[in-house]
């Protein structure tokens, strides 16, 4: 495998800051081609803009990967965003769906659509679980814990259910692992709960693994709404009960994890929780994710490319 981090220049505010990067990034990726021989490609695009890259370039296939709703990321100029992935969608040889809702809606422009879902690494949380090595930064905190990882945003968490649960359990740790993109000044005033900052991907299982109850406080927006967070068949495989706001791609796990309408139905799912864990829900977790490995939705996917490319 060869991976081209392509030098792009800090004009994306302006199109023509757009067209200069278009073409500063398809000259590096031609010279790369050019010197890998890389003559027929295949495309599997997931970012938007390389379609102003390669729109016109000689390939086999052109895989589009569409994980979230990309015209709500904040700060993105959406109009354009919405152009492209209109365009991405019908002229792909394969348009990748994660969320049900995309799915549906990408199945009327695309026929060739196709619904796979994330996959989890099973064998590093469940490794995790069965050997729990307690990261000394967690060690010391008081028990039970309550957990989070991932990117700590106020685009995708409401810090104002995590106050009030806190607050209301004042005898539970909230622990959150991961990068910081926002201002939590009032959450730090909570003398239970915890920031550790952002950890590399191996050492994350066993932030996990050391969670009595993990958490997903989501924020009611549209990004949540057509979302589908990795983290909850991470949570999964490792066997933790799971408390989470709803959001619509919670639905085939709804008999496995605690789903909160408010914010009092959130403290309550962590109480029930806390008190009600056993080691069948344990097993029923586990078995949710069982299958849903990448290797699995890798396959799905090489079998489509070999199937529909030109033989030679």
């Amino acid at each position: 495998m060869f991976v081209l981090s392509a030098i792009s220049l800090p004009l994306l505010g302006s199109t023509l800051g757009r067209k200069l990067n278009t073409s500063f990034v398809a000259v590096q990726v031609r010279l790369v081609m050019w010197f890998l021989r890389m003559r027929q490609p295949v495309f599997y695009i997931n970012c938007l803009p390389a379609l102003d890259v390669i729109r016109d370039w000689s390939r086999q296939l052109l895989i589009y990967e569409r994980t979230d709703l990309f015209e709500e990321m904040p700060g993105v100029d959406r109009q354009y965003v919405a152009a492209l992935d209109h365009e991405l969608t019908k002229s792909a040889d394969l348009a990748l769906y994660v969320n049900r809702q995309l799915f549906e809606q990408g199945l009327k422009v695309n026929e060739n659509s196709l619904l796979v879902g994330h996959g989890v690494d099973v064998e590093l949380f469940r490794s995790a679980a069965a050997n729990p090595e307690m990261p000394a930064d967690m060690a010391e905190i008081r028990r039970p814990i309550v957990g989070f990882f991932g990117d700590i945003s106020d685009k995708t968490s409401d810090f104002a259910l995590l106050e009030f649960a806190a607050r209301k359990l004042p005898d539970v740790s909230f622990v959150l692992v991961g990068p910081m993109g926002a201002d939590v000044a009032e959450l730090r005033r909570c003398p239970n709960v915890h920031f550790l900052g952002p950890r590399p991907y191996q050492q994350i299982p066993h932030y996990g693994a050391g969670f009595d109850v993990a958490m997903m406080p989501w924020n009611q927006n549209r990004w949540i709404e057509f979302c589908n967070p990795i983290k909850l068949k991470e949570y999964l495989a490792l066997g933790k009960p799971v408390v989470t706001t709803y959001y619509p791609e919670i639905e085939p796990y709804k008999d496995v994890v605690n789903i909160a309408r408010d914010y009092e139905e959130f403290v309550a799912g962590i109480r029930t929780a806390l008190a009600e864990d056993d080691h069948e829900k344990v097993d029923r977790r586990r078995d949710m994710v069982r299958n849903e490995t990448w290797d699995n939705k890798v396959s799905v996917i090489r079998g489509f490319i070999e199937e529909h490319k030109p033989q030679t």
